[in-house]
């Protein structure tokens, strides 16, 4: 059984409390800033006010932007249940991989984030799931759920496998490029194998996607150290 890091519920609540938090902190701060510096606090109050909502909705924005789940807890409790569903099915087909694997789940790296990544010695996957129904079709070259464009998801999965080659790279002086993988959403499984070097794996085939087949690449070692910089750096 592979090691698993990370709780698709938990991991979400934490981040939601973390981001509302520093969202009250700022507007609080920022409007005690301008209120003390203010010459007419009582004149001004409009203006701070409205530029401490703005700021506040930004922040928000971007929080919400980055988990696109939190908005649904907060307010759809009953599809963030069936979301959650789905992500704990793509996890318990990931634990069927060798204890050789490293799995972490909605893990922030920087500013982007991973709903799946695999540390292996066959490679490291970075894996998005599509959360939109719809099938899947390329649409002028680009990957589409439905009438719904994955443009962002694919773009997001691209630039954090270049992310990791480059913090791979710089570490551990080797050359690693992280595999792309969409996983399609269970309702609909994809037809396309790949789309612009993104391969599409439904859930239940990550396991022989991942090990079988393949050569071990990257040693016990290195896994170990690549996993151990991961926990150490964006998860403690």
């Amino acid at each position: 059984m592979a090691y698993i890091q990370g709780n698709p519920v938990e991991g979400l609540k934490q981040t939601v409390t973390r981001h509302l938090f520093l969202m009250g902190t700022v507007t609080v701060v920022l409007a005690g800033m301008m209120l003390a510096f203010s010459e007419d606090p009582m004149a001004e109050a409009g203006p701070i006010a409205a530029i401490t909502v703005v700021c506040a909705a930004i922040i928000g924005f971007v929080s919400f932007r980055s988990n696109p789940l939190a908005l649904t807890m907060l307010f759809k409790k009953d599809r963030f249940g069936e979301a959650v569903a789905r992500e704990e099915k793509v996890i318990t087909h990931l634990e069927a991989l060798s204890d050789r694997c490293y799995v972490f789940n909605n893990l922030t790296l920087e500013l982007f984030r991973i709903d799946h990544l695999v540390i292996s010695p066959w490679g490291i996957f970075v894996l998005g799931r599509v959360r939109k129904e719809g099938e899947l079709h390329v649409k002028e070259k680009i990957l589409h759920a439905g009438q719904t464009s994955l443009d962002s998801l694919c773009t997001s999965t691209w630039r954090i496998c270049h992310l990791l080659n480059i913090v791979i790279r710089k570490g551990w002086s080797q050359e690693i490029m992280p595999m792309p993988v969409i996983v399609p959403h269970e309702a609909h499984p994809s037809r396309t194998k790949a789309v612009d070097g993104i391969m599409m794996v439904e859930a239940s085939r990550l396991p022989s996607f991942i090990e079988s087949g393949r050569k071990e690449i990257i040693s016990k070692e290195m896994v170990d150290s690549i996993t151990a910089y991961l926990l150490k750096r964006y998860t403690a």
